[in-house]
């Protein structure tokens, strides 16, 4: 068991070492899709399993061959992370579809995505109290806002890269991030919505500005900010138990003063009870349960049916765990217990499973990544793909099959609002010379 572990933290840190090297190169962004992605799948995937079968602790799950389960595990991993990178960069049917939504480089007066920002943020708080008080619309408005609050933080990030001691963008900054927070930290129990905040802003400041630093300014710069929504994120993760539809955001940050920050960034760091539901599934699934064949697949066609048109429609399998692996001390009709990526795949064919889904998302992330590689410095471009961090740093983890479908939600939505701004705003230009360490990554192979 020894060995195997150690094969996880290998695989950890041969990730680290391959997201350094080509983000210092430049072949990949530092802060791509791709790379976020990663960065979640390291945590549920690699980590949190490492860490339940250190501990031999698997959040009240009985698994009765941990070692057979681990091995399953640690291969699926190498095998999922080895074809995720062949496709992300060596297929080009991502880079097609990119290219068909690409116009050409464009640009907009800082002044328009100021209006911009405050029209979008405001829109926001609208829907959450759309949400508050019609429940019937609520998981929809939820989405919407959480779009909306990361589009208007990085459109807000893309300004203050510009201007990052002026006094009139600062108080911009305050504002949008300020309302950004009351809509996020109010009654979720998720911590997307947060790091969509955070992410949102990160991503607009660093293809504007940190993304034209040489390797040594980027990490003063970023190091402290950082650890920063670090700190913020496992402060919330440590009283996100608490939480409930009517706690606002005062409330919440009440309770984020008090919390216990080491605890929530224990919890944080080791992917909760990700890897231990993952590793059930490796081991019952099929003696004791049926596969169900690429079911994430099928219900990321079956997500967009509302329930109330198709009362059977199934359930991912999230809401099925807690009963099926009769957990104790939980409610197990109302627990969702994701099993991320590689347990999807155990609980739907296995090995031809994990194959089918580490091409797939290796496609689905260069799709984004191509189409800021296509458009440099293009903010109509940048900024609604930046929309969508939250949910890819979840990807790994999640239900992949409805985070895929609102990462394409977010994305879309915020495309287009942003869009329809260019068309009466944009104007083109050609892209100017740039300095070495500015330089815009290289194309990767094929």
């Amino acid at each position: 068991m020894a060995l195997t572990i150690a094969l996880f933290w290998v695989l950890a840190v041969g990730i680290g070492i391959l997201v350094l090297y080509q983000g210092l190169t430049r072949s990949v962004d530092l802060f791509s899709i791709r790379n976020i992605y990663l960065a979640g799948f390291v945590v549920y995937q690699i980590v949190s399993p490492a860490s339940a079968l250190r501990s031999e602790s698997y959040s009240g799950f009985n698994i009765i061959d941990p070692s057979k389960a681990a091995k399953w595990f640690l291969m699926f991993d190498y095998l999922f992370v080895l074809l995720f990178l062949l496709s992300y960069h060596r297929f080009g049917i991502a880079n097609w579809f990119a290219q068909k939504l690409t116009k050409g480089p464009a640009t907009a007066s800082d002044s328009l995505l100021t209006g911009l920002a405050i029209s979008i943020v405001i829109a926001a708080l609208g829907f959450r109290v759309v949400g508050y008080t019609v429940p019937a619309l609520s998981a929809v408005s939820i989405n919407t806002c959480i779009a909306l609050v990361s589009a208007a933080c990085a459109v807000t990030g893309w300004i203050w890269a510009a201007r990052r001691v002026n006094p009139a963008v600062l108080i911009l900054v305050a504002f949008v991030v300020g309302v950004s927070l009351v809509v996020t930290l109010g009654g979720f129990y998720s911590r997307r919505p947060l790091i969509s905040v955070m992410a949102g802003f990160a991503w607009g400041a660093y293809h504007r500005w940190a993304k034209n630093l040489s390797p040594t300014q980027l990490l003063i710069s970023a190091t402290p900010l950082v650890l920063i929504a670090g700190l913020v994120v496992s402060a919330f993760t440590a009283i996100r138990s608490h939480q409930t539809s009517s706690t606002d955001a005062q409330g919440t940050l009440q309770q984020m003063k008090g919390a216990n920050v080491s605890a929530g960034t224990s919890d944080l760091l080791s992917g909760q009870s990700v890897g231990s539901a993952a590793l059930w599934i490796l081991d019952t699934f099929p003696r004791d349960h049926k596969y169900d064949p690429l079911f994430s697949l099928k219900y990321m066609g079956y997500w967009w049916v509302p329930r109330v048109l198709w009362d059977s429609k199934p359930e991912p399998l999230s809401k099925n765990v807690a009963n099926l692996a009769k957990l104790r001390g939980v409610n197990r009709d109302v627990i969702t217990i994701p099993p991320g990526v590689i347990g999807y795949a155990g609980a739907e064919g296995g090995f031809y499973a994990v194959v089918i889904y580490a091409f797939f998302f290796g496609q689905f992330t260069r799709f984004f990544d191509q189409l800021v590689r296509l458009n440099p410095g293009n903010p109509y471009i940048i900024l609604p793909v930046g929309c969508s961090t939250g949910q890819f740093l979840g990807l790994a983890r999640g239900d992949i099959a409805i985070f895929t479908n609102v990462a394409l939600i977010g994305f879309v939505f915020s495309f287009l609002l942003i869009y329809f701004t260019s068309m009466g705003f944009g104007r083109s230009r050609d892209a100017r010379e740039i300095p070495e360490w500015s330089r815009a990554p290289r194309p990767l192979r094929r």
